[in-house]
């Protein structure tokens, strides 16, 4: 033991192997799926005993429950990052757009999905998710507020591309349609900046190139 982890509370230390637990059932859900998300399969990761893992989490529910909770921190965490990232002189709003796609296109959001698809049949998840989805996009709309000023189209448009880019990340897990995605997020946009007032609605579908003689 280092004279740092000996100078660590008895609370600081108990934290310490919450939080290894859960790491350990969200890498279990991003590499395996919730169905394999097992007990047995995240002591053999945490690298805890059995004991210790009942004493944090008594049964599966509470350790799932805890673990929307986890992921949900570090789901807002990643955003906050990649939005405080944004360079000066981009435009922010392509910007946004590009920082939650890499969010959505990241292993803790896939542990999400696996969360949502559980929540389907488990009251108990849903009840946590409905709670930390809420609180997630409520931080999301107030960093949008703050990159594209404090218009009332704002909450739109931030509403609009959670819903379409966490549509299209589930639709990419399937088809891996490189192109099509690339399309589909330069479409959004350019929507985007129509309701927002920043383009002219005719500018929405790209005008084709025409073939130089």
């Amino acid at each position: 033991m280092t004279a740092e982890q000996g100078r660590r509370t008895q609370a600081q230390r108990s934290e310490a192997t919450r939080s290894k637990i859960l790491d350990a059932t969200v890498q279990c859900l991003v590499e395996r799926g919730y169905a394999e998300t097992t007990t047995a399969e995240v002591l053999a990761r945490a690298d805890v005993p059995r004991g210790t893992l009942l004493h944090h989490f008594p049964t599966k529910v509470d350790l799932l429950v805890a673990a929307v909770q986890h992921v949900a921190r570090r789901r807002l965490d990643g955003l906050a990052t990649e939005i405080g990232m944004v360079a000066p002189g981009v435009e922010p709003l392509d910007a946004f757009i590009d920082a939650v796609w890499r969010h959505f296109s990241s292993p803790i959001f896939w542990a999400a999905l696996e969360l949502w698809n559980a929540a389907r049949t488990d009251a108990a998840l849903r009840d946590a998710l409905v709670a930390v989805e809420k609180e997630i996009f409520g931080t999301l709309r107030d960093h949008a507020r703050e990159l594209l000023t404090d218009d009332p189209r704002v909450d739109t448009v931030v509403h609009f591309t959670f819903e379409v880019l966490t549509g299209l990340a589930m639709t990419g897990i399937v088809s891996g349609d490189l192109a099509s995605r690339e399309l589909l997020i330069r479409r959004w946009k350019r929507a985007a900046a129509i309701l927002l007032g920043r383009r002219d609605p005719d500018t929405l579908v790209e005008t084709p190139r025409r073939s130089q003689a």
